[in-house]
Protein backbone atom coordinates (compact mmCIF):
# COMPACT_ATOMS: atom_id res chain seq x y z
CA UNK A 1 0.00 0.00 0.00
CA UNK A 2 0.97 3.30 -0.62
CA UNK A 3 2.11 6.08 1.79
CA UNK A 4 -0.89 8.19 0.81
CA UNK A 5 -2.84 5.28 1.51
CA UNK A 6 -1.66 4.39 4.64
CA UNK A 7 -2.01 8.51 6.14
CA UNK A 8 -5.67 8.51 4.73
CA UNK A 9 -6.08 5.12 6.60
CA UNK A 10 -4.84 7.01 9.95
CA UNK A 11 -7.33 10.25 9.87
CA UNK A 12 -9.90 9.18 7.59
CA UNK A 13 -13.35 6.93 8.44
CA UNK A 14 -13.41 3.37 7.56
CA UNK A 15 -17.41 3.94 7.19
CA UNK A 16 -16.34 4.87 3.42
CA UNK A 17 -16.04 2.28 1.16
CA UNK A 18 -12.98 2.13 -1.30
CA UNK A 19 -12.95 0.82 -5.07
CA UNK A 20 -8.76 1.58 -5.10
CA UNK A 21 -6.49 3.35 -2.87
CA UNK A 22 -4.25 5.19 -6.23
CA UNK A 23 -2.56 7.80 -5.22
CA UNK A 24 -4.04 10.92 -7.45
CA UNK A 25 -1.93 14.19 -8.20
CA UNK A 26 -3.84 15.21 -10.82
CA UNK A 27 -6.40 14.67 -13.61
CA UNK A 28 -5.88 15.62 -17.33
CA UNK A 29 -9.02 14.99 -19.45
CA UNK A 30 -9.54 11.07 -19.77
CA UNK A 31 -6.66 10.43 -17.64
CA UNK A 32 -5.44 10.17 -13.85
CA UNK A 33 -2.08 11.05 -12.91
CA UNK A 34 -0.66 9.75 -9.80
CA UNK A 35 1.81 10.21 -7.67
CA UNK A 36 4.23 8.07 -9.26
CA UNK A 37 3.58 9.42 -12.69
CA UNK A 38 1.19 6.19 -13.45
CA UNK A 39 -1.22 7.35 -16.18
CA UNK A 40 -4.50 5.72 -15.14
CA UNK A 41 -7.73 5.87 -18.03
CA UNK A 42 -10.56 7.01 -16.33
CA UNK A 43 -13.57 5.15 -17.63
CA UNK A 44 -15.52 6.62 -14.28
CA UNK A 45 -15.34 10.04 -14.40
CA UNK A 46 -16.18 9.93 -11.17
CA UNK A 47 -19.05 8.08 -10.76
CA UNK A 48 -20.61 10.23 -14.03
CA UNK A 49 -19.53 13.50 -12.38
CA UNK A 50 -17.05 14.64 -15.04
CA UNK A 51 -18.78 14.26 -18.81
CA UNK A 52 -16.29 16.24 -20.03
CA UNK A 53 -13.19 14.72 -18.70
CA UNK A 54 -10.84 16.31 -15.55
CA UNK A 55 -9.72 19.90 -15.37
CA UNK A 56 -11.14 21.05 -18.43
CA UNK A 57 -9.86 24.19 -19.60
CA UNK A 58 -12.92 26.42 -20.07
CA UNK A 59 -14.21 24.37 -16.66
CA UNK A 60 -10.76 25.39 -15.10
CA UNK A 61 -11.16 29.28 -15.76
CA UNK A 62 -15.07 29.43 -14.85
CA UNK A 63 -14.27 28.10 -11.58
CA UNK A 64 -10.73 30.35 -11.38
CA UNK A 65 -12.80 33.23 -12.49
CA UNK A 66 -15.81 33.27 -10.38
CA UNK A 67 -13.29 32.34 -7.16
CA UNK A 68 -11.20 35.29 -7.70
CA UNK A 69 -14.64 37.26 -7.62
CA UNK A 70 -17.20 35.55 -5.04
CA UNK A 71 -16.93 32.77 -3.57
CA UNK A 72 -19.83 32.13 -1.40
CA UNK A 73 -22.40 33.86 -0.39
CA UNK A 74 -25.88 31.55 0.47
CA UNK A 75 -28.90 31.92 -2.39
CA UNK A 76 -30.67 32.99 0.45
CA UNK A 77 -28.60 36.47 1.52
CA UNK A 78 -27.98 37.82 -1.57
CA UNK A 79 -28.66 37.35 -5.77
CA UNK A 80 -25.47 36.46 -8.08
CA UNK A 81 -25.33 35.79 -11.92
CA UNK A 82 -23.85 31.92 -11.53
CA UNK A 83 -27.22 30.38 -9.92
CA UNK A 84 -29.40 32.83 -12.76
CA UNK A 85 -27.89 31.86 -15.53
CA UNK A 86 -27.43 28.24 -14.96
CA UNK A 87 -30.83 27.94 -14.29
CA UNK A 88 -32.18 29.93 -17.46
CA UNK A 89 -29.43 27.47 -19.16
CA UNK A 90 -31.19 24.71 -17.61
CA UNK A 91 -34.54 25.90 -18.71
CA UNK A 92 -32.93 25.47 -22.47
CA UNK A 93 -32.16 21.86 -22.25
CA UNK A 94 -34.91 19.82 -19.84
CA UNK A 95 -38.71 18.95 -20.96
CA UNK A 96 -41.24 21.69 -21.22
CA UNK A 97 -42.57 23.26 -17.80
CA UNK A 98 -39.43 22.37 -16.03
CA UNK A 99 -38.98 26.07 -15.10
CA UNK A 100 -38.06 27.04 -12.01
CA UNK A 101 -35.23 25.28 -9.79
CA UNK A 102 -33.72 25.07 -6.16
CA UNK A 103 -30.68 24.34 -6.28
CA UNK A 104 -28.63 21.94 -3.95
CA UNK A 105 -25.19 20.65 -2.47
CA UNK A 106 -25.86 16.95 -3.72
CA UNK A 107 -27.80 14.40 -5.70
CA UNK A 108 -28.95 13.40 -1.67
CA UNK A 109 -30.27 16.34 -0.62
CA UNK A 110 -32.13 17.10 -4.31
CA UNK A 111 -33.81 13.73 -3.41
CA UNK A 112 -35.21 15.25 0.33
CA UNK A 113 -35.95 18.47 -1.09
CA UNK A 114 -38.25 16.92 -3.82
CA UNK A 115 -39.51 14.51 -1.11
CA UNK A 116 -40.68 17.94 0.58
CA UNK A 117 -41.95 19.57 -2.24
CA UNK A 118 -44.44 16.53 -3.09
CA UNK A 119 -45.73 15.93 0.20
CA UNK A 120 -46.04 20.13 0.33
CA UNK A 121 -48.47 20.08 -3.14
CA UNK A 122 -50.59 16.90 -2.76
CA UNK A 123 -50.96 16.90 1.24
CA UNK A 124 -49.83 13.36 0.94
CA UNK A 125 -47.47 11.30 2.89
CA UNK A 126 -46.78 8.00 0.68
CA UNK A 127 -44.05 7.91 -1.52
CA UNK A 128 -43.89 4.81 -3.92
CA UNK A 129 -40.33 3.55 -5.17
CA UNK A 130 -38.92 0.93 -7.31
CA UNK A 131 -36.84 -2.08 -6.14
CA UNK A 132 -32.93 -1.34 -7.05
CA UNK A 133 -33.23 2.36 -6.79
CA UNK A 134 -30.56 4.60 -5.22
CA UNK A 135 -31.48 7.75 -3.96
CA UNK A 136 -28.47 8.69 -1.65
CA UNK A 137 -27.82 8.21 1.91
CA UNK A 138 -28.98 10.64 3.91
CA UNK A 139 -32.33 9.96 5.94
CA UNK A 140 -34.81 10.13 3.45
CA UNK A 141 -32.70 9.47 0.58
CA UNK A 142 -31.77 5.89 2.52
CA UNK A 143 -35.10 5.36 2.57
CA UNK A 144 -35.91 5.59 -1.17
CA UNK A 145 -32.97 3.36 -1.63
CA UNK A 146 -32.73 -0.33 -2.13
CA UNK A 147 -30.27 -1.31 -4.69
CA UNK A 148 -28.38 -2.60 -1.91
CA UNK A 149 -29.77 -3.59 2.15
CA UNK A 150 -26.59 -2.22 3.55
CA UNK A 151 -27.04 1.07 3.05
CA UNK A 152 -29.72 1.18 5.45
CA UNK A 153 -28.05 -1.58 7.80
CA UNK A 154 -28.38 -0.48 11.28
CA UNK A 155 -29.87 2.52 10.86
CA UNK A 156 -32.91 1.67 12.22
CA UNK A 157 -36.59 3.63 11.69
CA UNK A 158 -36.17 5.73 8.64
CA UNK A 159 -38.49 7.80 7.09
CA UNK A 160 -41.95 6.60 7.12
CA UNK A 161 -45.01 5.51 4.37
CA UNK A 162 -42.51 4.40 1.45
CA UNK A 163 -43.39 1.42 -0.56
CA UNK A 164 -41.49 -0.53 -2.94
CA UNK A 165 -42.58 -1.54 -6.16
CA UNK A 166 -40.61 -4.10 -8.18
CA UNK A 167 -38.44 -2.63 -11.30
CA UNK A 168 -38.45 -4.20 -14.60
CA UNK A 169 -35.07 -6.11 -14.70
CA UNK A 170 -35.56 -9.42 -16.09
CA UNK A 171 -31.94 -10.83 -14.55
CA UNK A 172 -33.41 -10.36 -11.24
CA UNK A 173 -36.86 -12.06 -11.68
CA UNK A 174 -37.34 -14.56 -9.27
CA UNK A 175 -40.92 -14.98 -10.90
CA UNK A 176 -40.75 -15.56 -14.59
CA UNK A 177 -36.39 -15.58 -15.25
CA UNK A 178 -36.76 -16.04 -19.36
CA UNK A 179 -38.78 -12.86 -19.77
CA UNK A 180 -37.87 -9.92 -21.91
CA UNK A 181 -37.98 -6.00 -20.46
CA UNK A 182 -41.65 -5.64 -21.75
CA UNK A 183 -43.03 -8.78 -20.12
CA UNK A 184 -41.56 -7.54 -17.25
CA UNK A 185 -42.62 -4.13 -17.05
CA UNK A 186 -46.25 -5.37 -17.72
CA UNK A 187 -45.82 -8.06 -14.66
CA UNK A 188 -44.11 -4.76 -12.60
CA UNK A 189 -47.31 -2.63 -13.26
CA UNK A 190 -49.73 -5.22 -12.76
CA UNK A 191 -47.43 -5.21 -9.24
CA UNK A 192 -48.41 -1.64 -8.63
CA UNK A 193 -51.95 -2.16 -9.20
CA UNK A 194 -51.98 -4.78 -6.63
CA UNK A 195 -50.66 -2.27 -3.99
CA UNK A 196 -52.71 0.69 -4.58
CA UNK A 197 -55.29 -2.04 -4.06
CA UNK A 198 -53.82 -3.97 -1.17
CA UNK A 199 -51.13 -1.70 0.56
CA UNK A 200 -51.00 2.37 0.04
CA UNK A 201 -54.73 3.58 -0.98
CA UNK A 202 -54.24 5.87 -4.11
CA UNK A 203 -55.01 9.08 -2.63
CA UNK A 204 -51.89 8.49 0.61
CA UNK A 205 -49.52 9.14 -2.33
CA UNK A 206 -47.99 11.71 -2.78
CA UNK A 207 -45.06 10.52 -5.57
CA UNK A 208 -43.56 7.86 -7.23
CA UNK A 209 -39.71 8.01 -7.21
CA UNK A 210 -38.13 6.85 -10.32
CA UNK A 211 -34.67 6.24 -11.84
CA UNK A 212 -35.00 5.87 -15.48
CA UNK A 213 -32.07 3.62 -15.49
CA UNK A 214 -31.13 2.37 -12.42
CA UNK A 215 -27.72 3.54 -11.76
CA UNK A 216 -25.91 2.01 -8.31
CA UNK A 217 -28.51 -0.90 -9.03
CA UNK A 218 -26.88 -2.15 -11.76
CA UNK A 219 -27.39 0.05 -15.16
CA UNK A 220 -30.85 -1.53 -16.14
CA UNK A 221 -32.87 0.66 -18.36
CA UNK A 222 -36.30 0.65 -17.77
CA UNK A 223 -38.35 0.06 -21.27
CA UNK A 224 -39.90 3.51 -22.27
CA UNK A 225 -43.61 1.72 -21.98
CA UNK A 226 -42.88 1.65 -18.79
CA UNK A 227 -41.78 5.00 -17.38
CA UNK A 228 -44.63 6.59 -19.91
CA UNK A 229 -47.43 3.99 -17.54
CA UNK A 230 -45.74 5.05 -14.58
CA UNK A 231 -46.26 8.90 -15.66
CA UNK A 232 -49.81 7.43 -16.21
CA UNK A 233 -50.71 6.46 -13.30
CA UNK A 234 -49.34 8.93 -11.02
CA UNK A 235 -51.75 11.48 -13.55
CA UNK A 236 -54.62 9.24 -12.23
CA UNK A 237 -54.64 9.16 -8.76
CA UNK A 238 -53.04 12.59 -8.67
CA UNK A 239 -49.42 11.84 -7.09
CA UNK A 240 -46.29 13.81 -8.80
CA UNK A 241 -43.58 11.51 -10.71
CA UNK A 242 -40.56 12.56 -9.43
CA UNK A 243 -37.34 11.30 -11.92
CA UNK A 244 -34.57 11.08 -10.39
CA UNK A 245 -31.88 11.25 -13.33
CA UNK A 246 -29.02 12.39 -11.32
CA UNK A 247 -26.83 9.74 -12.81
CA UNK A 248 -28.33 9.76 -16.55
CA UNK A 249 -28.90 13.73 -17.55
CA UNK A 250 -26.61 15.73 -19.64
CA UNK A 251 -26.02 13.33 -22.37
CA UNK A 252 -25.15 9.75 -20.39
CA UNK A 253 -27.98 8.01 -21.81
CA UNK A 254 -27.83 9.51 -25.08
CA UNK A 255 -29.76 12.53 -24.44
CA UNK A 256 -30.22 16.11 -22.52
CA UNK A 257 -32.58 13.70 -20.11
CA UNK A 258 -33.79 10.07 -20.45
CA UNK A 259 -37.03 12.09 -19.45
CA UNK A 260 -36.52 13.99 -22.98
CA UNK A 261 -35.63 10.48 -24.82
CA UNK A 262 -38.91 8.52 -23.74
CA UNK A 263 -41.14 11.38 -23.95
CA UNK A 264 -42.31 11.47 -20.46
CA UNK A 265 -42.24 14.91 -18.85
CA UNK A 266 -42.00 14.72 -14.68
CA UNK A 267 -43.62 16.77 -12.50
CA UNK A 268 -40.40 16.84 -10.13
CA UNK A 269 -36.89 16.28 -11.91
CA UNK A 270 -34.00 16.06 -9.60
CA UNK A 271 -29.98 16.65 -11.60
CA UNK A 272 -27.18 16.05 -9.63
CA UNK A 273 -23.59 15.09 -10.36
CA UNK A 274 -22.65 15.97 -13.96
CA UNK A 275 -24.86 19.46 -13.56
CA UNK A 276 -21.62 20.41 -11.66
CA UNK A 277 -18.71 19.49 -13.79
CA UNK A 278 -16.81 18.33 -11.03
CA UNK A 279 -17.88 20.85 -8.59
CA UNK A 280 -20.48 20.01 -5.14
CA UNK A 281 -24.23 20.67 -6.65
CA UNK A 282 -28.12 19.57 -7.27
CA UNK A 283 -30.90 20.82 -8.31
CA UNK A 284 -35.03 20.62 -8.46
CA UNK A 285 -36.28 21.43 -11.31
CA UNK A 286 -40.48 21.56 -11.59
CA UNK A 287 -42.90 24.00 -13.12
CA UNK A 288 -43.35 27.17 -11.66
CA UNK A 289 -46.81 26.70 -10.37
CA UNK A 290 -45.23 23.85 -8.23
CA UNK A 291 -42.88 25.89 -6.87
CA UNK A 292 -44.97 28.55 -5.69
CA UNK A 293 -46.84 25.78 -3.69
CA UNK A 294 -44.06 25.52 -1.49
CA UNK A 295 -44.47 27.72 1.47
CA UNK A 296 -41.34 30.34 1.49
CA UNK A 297 -38.96 29.18 4.32
CA UNK A 298 -39.84 25.80 4.56
CA UNK A 299 -36.37 24.62 2.79
CA UNK A 300 -33.47 25.95 1.89
CA UNK A 301 -29.44 25.45 1.95
CA UNK A 302 -26.53 27.44 3.20
CA UNK A 303 -24.07 26.06 -0.10
CA UNK A 304 -27.19 25.24 -2.35
CA UNK A 305 -26.35 26.86 -5.51
CA UNK A 306 -22.50 27.96 -4.39
CA UNK A 307 -21.03 30.63 -6.94
CA UNK A 308 -17.98 28.58 -8.25
CA UNK A 309 -20.27 25.38 -8.56
CA UNK A 310 -22.83 26.77 -10.91
CA UNK A 311 -20.10 28.57 -12.73
CA UNK A 312 -18.62 25.00 -12.75
CA UNK A 313 -21.67 23.21 -14.12
CA UNK A 314 -22.27 26.47 -16.87
CA UNK A 315 -18.98 26.09 -18.22
CA UNK A 316 -19.20 22.17 -18.52
CA UNK A 317 -23.04 22.17 -20.28
CA UNK A 318 -22.01 24.74 -22.47
CA UNK A 319 -19.28 22.68 -23.66
CA UNK A 320 -21.14 19.81 -23.61
CA UNK A 321 -24.17 21.74 -26.16
CA UNK A 322 -21.18 23.32 -28.03
CA UNK A 323 -19.16 20.81 -28.96
CA UNK A 324 -22.37 18.12 -29.29
CA UNK A 325 -21.50 15.85 -26.95
CA UNK A 326 -25.02 14.38 -26.14
CA UNK A 327 -25.03 13.50 -29.76
CA UNK A 328 -21.90 12.04 -29.36
CA UNK A 329 -22.71 9.81 -26.23
CA UNK A 330 -24.47 7.38 -28.34
CA UNK A 331 -20.96 6.67 -30.29
CA UNK A 332 -19.06 6.56 -27.32
CA UNK A 333 -21.63 3.84 -26.58
CA UNK A 334 -21.63 2.27 -29.75
CA UNK A 335 -17.67 2.10 -29.67
CA UNK A 336 -18.01 0.09 -25.76
CA UNK A 337 -20.30 -1.97 -26.93
CA UNK A 338 -18.44 -2.95 -30.07
CA UNK A 339 -15.16 -3.68 -28.45
CA UNK A 340 -17.53 -6.13 -25.66
CA UNK A 341 -18.03 -8.18 -27.90
CA UNK A 342 -15.97 -10.61 -27.89
CA UNK A 343 -17.34 -11.17 -24.19
CA UNK A 344 -21.07 -12.19 -25.57
CA UNK A 345 -20.60 -15.76 -24.77
CA UNK A 346 -18.56 -15.91 -22.06
CA UNK A 347 -19.12 -18.17 -19.82
CA UNK A 348 -19.33 -15.35 -16.86
CA UNK A 349 -20.96 -13.05 -18.64
CA UNK A 350 -24.76 -12.74 -18.15
CA UNK A 351 -25.29 -9.98 -20.11
CA UNK A 352 -23.88 -6.83 -22.10
CA UNK A 353 -26.37 -4.21 -22.14
CA UNK A 354 -26.66 0.00 -22.93
CA UNK A 355 -28.70 3.18 -23.36
CA UNK A 356 -26.59 5.69 -24.50
CA UNK A 357 -22.71 6.14 -23.12
CA UNK A 358 -24.32 3.75 -20.23
CA UNK A 359 -22.61 0.09 -20.79
CA UNK A 360 -22.84 -2.32 -18.27
CA UNK A 361 -20.82 -5.84 -18.49
CA UNK A 362 -23.16 -7.93 -15.93
CA UNK A 363 -21.36 -11.39 -14.47
CA UNK A 364 -22.77 -14.27 -12.23
CA UNK A 365 -20.80 -13.22 -9.52
CA UNK A 366 -19.13 -10.60 -7.36
CA UNK A 367 -15.79 -12.63 -8.09
CA UNK A 368 -15.65 -12.03 -11.51
CA UNK A 369 -16.82 -8.95 -11.64
CA UNK A 370 -14.30 -7.84 -9.22
CA UNK A 371 -11.10 -9.62 -10.84
CA UNK A 372 -12.39 -7.87 -13.65
CA UNK A 373 -11.85 -4.56 -12.46
CA UNK A 374 -9.14 -5.71 -11.12
CA UNK A 375 -7.38 -6.79 -13.80
CA UNK A 376 -7.89 -3.83 -15.55
CA UNK A 377 -6.38 -1.42 -13.10
CA UNK A 378 -3.34 -3.49 -13.78
CA UNK A 379 -3.43 -2.43 -17.07
CA UNK A 380 -4.04 1.10 -16.25
CA UNK A 381 -7.83 1.01 -16.90
CA UNK A 382 -10.21 2.54 -14.06
CA UNK A 383 -13.80 1.19 -13.92
CA UNK A 384 -16.05 0.37 -11.22
CA UNK A 385 -18.52 -2.00 -9.99
CA UNK A 386 -22.79 -1.70 -9.36
CA UNK A 387 -25.50 -3.83 -9.06
CA UNK A 388 -26.93 -5.56 -5.78
CA UNK A 389 -23.82 -8.14 -5.59
CA UNK A 390 -21.05 -5.71 -7.24
CA UNK A 391 -21.95 -8.47 -9.80
CA UNK A 392 -22.34 -5.60 -12.86
CA UNK A 393 -18.82 -3.61 -14.25
CA UNK A 394 -20.28 -0.15 -15.46
CA UNK A 395 -18.39 2.34 -18.30
CA UNK A 396 -18.92 5.36 -17.08
CA UNK A 397 -16.45 7.41 -20.32
CA UNK A 398 -16.48 11.16 -20.38
CA UNK A 399 -18.29 11.71 -23.60
CA UNK A 400 -15.39 13.58 -25.26
CA UNK A 401 -12.86 10.57 -24.90
CA UNK A 402 -10.68 10.41 -27.96
CA UNK A 403 -11.94 6.85 -29.84
CA UNK A 404 -8.60 5.61 -29.80
CA UNK A 405 -7.82 6.15 -25.80
CA UNK A 406 -11.71 4.37 -25.52
CA UNK A 407 -10.65 1.68 -27.42
CA UNK A 408 -7.47 0.46 -25.77
CA UNK A 409 -9.80 1.23 -22.62
CA UNK A 410 -12.34 -1.67 -23.45
CA UNK A 411 -9.84 -4.17 -24.89
CA UNK A 412 -7.64 -3.99 -21.64
CA UNK A 413 -11.20 -4.72 -19.74
CA UNK A 414 -11.73 -7.68 -22.31
CA UNK A 415 -8.60 -8.80 -21.81
CA UNK A 416 -8.44 -8.78 -18.42
CA UNK A 417 -11.35 -11.16 -18.46
CA UNK A 418 -10.13 -13.38 -20.78
CA UNK A 419 -7.21 -14.00 -18.37
CA UNK A 420 -9.45 -15.38 -16.19
CA UNK A 421 -12.16 -15.03 -13.70
CA UNK A 422 -12.10 -16.84 -10.52
CA UNK A 423 -14.22 -20.83 -10.51
CA UNK A 424 -18.07 -19.53 -9.39
CA UNK A 425 -18.57 -19.45 -5.89
CA UNK A 426 -20.38 -22.94 -4.34
CA UNK A 427 -24.49 -22.94 -4.20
Amino acid sequence: MNELARRAQRVLSPVLGHYTWLPLERGEGSWLITADGRRVLDLTCGIAVTPIGHAHPRVVKAVSDQAGKLMHISSGVATYEPNVALAEFLGTVLPSGLDTFVFQNSGAEAIEAAIKLARQVTKREGIIVFRGGFHGRTTGAATLTTSKAAYRKGYGALLPEVHVAPFPYPLACPIRPAHDAEACAQDALAEIEMMLEHEVPPENVAAFVIEPVLGEGGYVAAPPSFLRAVREIATRIGAMLVVDEIQTAFGRAGAWTVAERYGVVPDILTLAKALGGGMPLGAVAAPRALHERWPTGTHGSTFGGNPVSCASGLATLTVIREERLVERAERVGEIVEEELRPLAHHERVREVRRLGAMVAVEFDDKGASKAATAGALERDVLLITCGTHDQVVRFIPPLNVAEADLRKGVRAFVEAVGAGSPAPAAA
